[in-house]
């Protein structure tokens, strides 16, 4: 499944996590590079220790028709978002992260040229009404990805179908973020979706594009179409009749992947968020749940005697300073001396509990994510802020400030006062915010906290309307490039109003660095080449800071294994490292590992 850029305008924590869990795997549609894709995985499940029948209970907030739909290209589409709309929709595999391999879903293999990629699907795989799931169903898809915008076609030229089982997409560029963005895609029926997509591929050859009148009509076709009921190609389905303000149950699809492989005769989908699912996860009603919960409910989870998952989610609040409207801080020394002046751990503690702690290596990617791609002397190069208020004043006053009598920092008569603006409807960040403007507070760097709706506080962002503001760093993924073109690319150059007005070209220690050339870099499909741009952008970031990060979240996600689910792997099993865009249960789920006691 891919979703469009537009939607990490909603990076969801509470209430509205489910957008995070969107924007954290898809924000920049899928980037995986080569040295991720260096094995392929299982092509069938491996089983596990759970046993057949029973049921998995998960959460998730849904709308109830006519708000929400069954078309999953409509405004509301159930379950649009969640992880488990991967059990009734198959992608053609899921990535390990840690093994750095595929599992192989409704694909059988698929193999890559400079000029094409090919994907050969397995045979029998049938919808819920019977019907076979063949490359036609597969060409609807794609045929729809370009009506919607997606990034797929920045690489593919055209697509064609040599037989029922396979779909050929010949290139005319080729990318490190090309194989998990067509791996990842989730295959929906041509039953329901093909006439659309026919017409807008008509469209296309006629030389139209997105752009055009006639294709915009078409688009609006497809979220307008109205599909009067699910359909599912996974192992499970929705059942229409089950939904209710309460809840939703999946049921078995018959011949639908892997199900004779999965354990779970049904899985039962509460309807809600954090509020709503805390009580009946205490009561034991609830087996795992994606929710971000305070700290306070952790507690009370982990005295029921839950477990608690804690993998990185490679992503949280970061502080980003309007170029234009923040002048002070073009000059790299201020935002340096910001970084030492501040306790960023102490930040994460209150969000996300004291097993956690901020990014310590400054550079727009998750440490996780850094370590598995760079040199340990590569590491050690990068500078690490810890807090250092000396430090923090030294550079302070080489850059020609000082204290005024209100213990404010001044230059030239112009104290550092300004409003720092965050998201108030994430419960999280606001928790960083708070903590964080008291440190600067204290500091000399005086901050008049503007908590707004996410809605409005990333818009203004985007528009370049604020001095200080909180906007997100990093991404649920296992590539870097989809973390550090944040900063650069989506809260900067691509922002419909220029957001921050970064200037991409620096001037660091080691010489002129240009970001979007190592954004660009990163795509290669030279591996070499990607870990070279990488280094060099780590660097870069680390001594001129484009932005702060403050705090990365870690899951706090409750596993139930006293009740009703067998199988699950201990907290430090390396498939908890997986991000959000490749969620470790619904690998455990179709692999057989989870199963009833």
């Amino acid at each position: 499944m891919t979703t469009e850029d537009e939607k990490t305008s909603r990076l969801a924590y509470r209430p509205s996590r489910r957008q995070l869990l969107r924007d954290a795997t898809f924000v920049s549609l899928g980037i995986i590079a080569a040295s991720c894709a260096g094995t392929t995985g299982t092509t069938t499940p491996s089983g596990g220790k759970g046993k057949k029948g029973g049921e998995f209970r998960a959460n998730w907030p849904m709308d109830l028709p006519p708000k929400g739909v069954w078309n999953y290209y409509g405004a509301d589409p159930i379950l649009s978002g969640s992880y488990l709309i991967e059990i009734v929709y198959q992608n053609w595999a899921i990535y390990r992260w840690a093994d750095k391999k595929w599992d192989y879903l409704l694909a059988e293999s698929h193999s890559a040229t400079k000029t094409d990629f090919t994907i050969k699907m397995r045979k029998g795989v049938k919808w819920d009404n019977g019907a076979e799931v063949t490359s036609k169903d597969a060409f609807t898809t794609y045929k729809i990805t370009r009506l919607v915008g997606s990034s797929i076609w920045n690489f593919v030229d055209d697509i064609d179908l040599p037989d029922d089982y396979t779909i050929h997409f010949k290139l005319k560029n080729t990318s490190a973020l090309l194989e998990r963005n067509l791996l990842r895609t989730g295959i929906r029926p041509a039953s329901v979706y093909g006439a659309i997509a026919d017409q807008a591929w008509t469209e296309f050859k006629n030389g139209k594009t997105t752009a055009d009148d006639s294709v915009k009509a078409i688009r609006k076709a497809l979220q307008d179409l109205v599909v009067p009921a699910p359909s599912a190609n996974g192992p499970y389905k929705m059942d229409p009749s089950s939904l209710t303000e309460a809840q939703m149950t999946l049921v078995r699809n018959p011949g639908g992947l892997f199900a004779d492989k999965v354990n779970f005769d049904k899985i039962v989908i509460l309807n809600g968020d954090t509020d709503q699912v805390t009580a009946p996860i205490l009561a034991g009603d609830l087996d795992y749940s994606t929710s971000f919960f305070p700290i306070a409910s952790e507690k009370a989870f982990i005295q029921q005697g839950l477990k608690i998952v804690r993998g990185p989610f490679y992503t949280g609040p970061a502080l980003y300073f309007q170029w234009e409207a923040a002048p002070q801080f073009q000059d790299t020394r201020v935002r340096q001396a910001v970084a030492w002046a501040l306790d960023r751990d102490q930040a994460n503690h209150v969000a996300y509990g004291e097993s956690t702690q901020a990014p310590q290596y400054m550079a727009g990617v998750s440490d996780t994510l850094l370590k598995a791609w760079l040199t340990a002397d590569q590491l050690k190069a990068l500078t690490v802020y810890k807090k250092d208020t000396a430090k923090a004043d030294s550079l302070m006053k080489d850059a020609g400030f000082a204290r005024g009598s209100d213990g404010v920092w001044a230059k030239d008569g112009k104290k550092l006062e300004f409003d720092m603006v965050y998201p108030s409807d994430f419960a999280d960040w606001s928790a960083v915010a708070a903590n964080i403007g008291d440190q600067l507070n204290k500091w000399g760097l005086k901050v008049t906290l503007r908590g707004a709706p996410s809605s409005t506080t990333f818009v203004d962002f985007r528009n370049a309307k604020f001095t200080l503001s909180f906007a997100s760093w990093g991404t649920g993924n296992p590539h870097p490039q989809a973390s550090a073109v944040r900063p650069i690319r989506e809260w900067n150059t691509q922002a419909i109003g220029g957001g921050q007005k970064y200037p991409v070209k620096q001037k660091t220690s080691k010489g002129d660095v240009d970001f979007e050339a190592l954004l660009v870099q990163m795509e290669d499909i030279d591996e070499a080449k990607q870990k070279d741009a990488l280094n060099k952008y780590a660097l870069a970031f680390n001594e001129v800071l484009p932005a702060l990060p403050l705090a990365e979240r870690f899951n706090n996600a409750p596993i139930n294994d006293q009740k009703r689910v067998a199988g699950w792997p201990p907290v430090d099993d390396k498939i908890y490292q997986n991000g959000a865009g490749d969620s470790f249960t619904l690998i455990l789920i179709m692999d057989g590992t989870l199963g009833s006691k």
